[in-house]
């Protein structure tokens, strides 16, 4: 059995702007769906935080296994939402399946349930 937290949304609130500026300078992000108003857009945000500035969250400690779960659920959570209003996206969907391959490739014995969990929770709580 897989041990791990999602980090969760309110640890993200006290972010600065700036950290997430250089993110996207940086890396060519699209900031119009970076900093897009529908609430995909933080969930793209928290999934970037996760990724390339994890220790810009304070006050909480995970492990490498909680960060990667936390990861997928936030991408999984803004690409969810993104696609109700957009479709889908081939690209994106890449992505997705390229942090599940980071995943197997880290943790030998990881649990896939873990992944199906996380999806369901998604759809349920989306209707």
């Amino acid at each position: 059995m897989n041990n791990y937290i999602i980090v969760e949304a309110d640890c993200f609130t006290n972010i600065e702007k700036n950290i997430i500026d250089k993110i996207v300078e940086m890396n060519s992000y699209n900031k119009e769906l970076v900093y897009s108003s529908f609430e995909w857009g933080s969930y793209l945000r928290n999934y970037l935080i996760l990724t390339h500035n994890p220790s810009a969250i304070k006050n909480i400690e995970f492990d490498k296994l909680s960060l990667y779960m936390s990861r997928y659920y936030w991408f999984k959570q803004f690409y969810h939402n993104y696609s109700l209003i957009y479709g889908t996206d081939v690209g994106i969907e890449q992505q997705i399946v390229k942090l599940i391959e980071s995943i197997s490739y880290e943790f030998d014995d990881f649990d896939w349930y873990e992944i199906q969990k996380i999806n369901q929770n998604i759809e349920i709580h989306s209707n």
